[in-house]
């Protein structure tokens, strides 16, 4: 019966400890606002245009894998000092002009990305 006890106390502690050291992780987070896409500078992409047209696909799947685990707080700062939320809404924020603007590469390219498998495709929009 006391290990039992004891075993009960210990578990006790060790989650005050970790609600603790989350609630402290959570304060001491960078709290700066999330890039408003409204307001979003088409001219100046996250990198240069010639590294984003050959690495685009690496960049989405890297942002992919940080939303998933960081959800709402993945960010990414430019060394220019911008930042940007690893959405794939913040591409389409400033490449809205052209519905068709990732489709009419894929197609010449025969790529099928995953993309449209979770996220609304622009075709689908009226």
């Amino acid at each position: 019966m006391m290990h039992k006890n004891t075993l009960i106390g210990l578990v006790i502690v060790a989650m005050l400890a970790a609600a603790a050291y989350l609630a402290t992780g959570a304060e001491t987070r960078d709290a700066s606002p999330a890039a408003d896409s409204g307001t979003a500078d088409s001219t100046v992409c996250i990198y240069p245009k010639e590294y984003m047209q050959t690495h685009h696909m690496q960049v989405l799947a890297d942002w992919k894998e940080h939303a998933a685990h960081e959800g709402p707080d993945a960010f990414m700062k430019t060394p220019d000092g911008r930042r940007f939320q690893k959405d794939l809404a913040t591409c389409l924020g400033c490449h809205d002009n052209n519905r068709f603007f990732c489709f009419s590469c894929h197609n010449y390219a025969n790529v099928k990305p995953n993309c449209w498998n979770c996220h609304i495709s622009p075709q689908d929009l009226p």
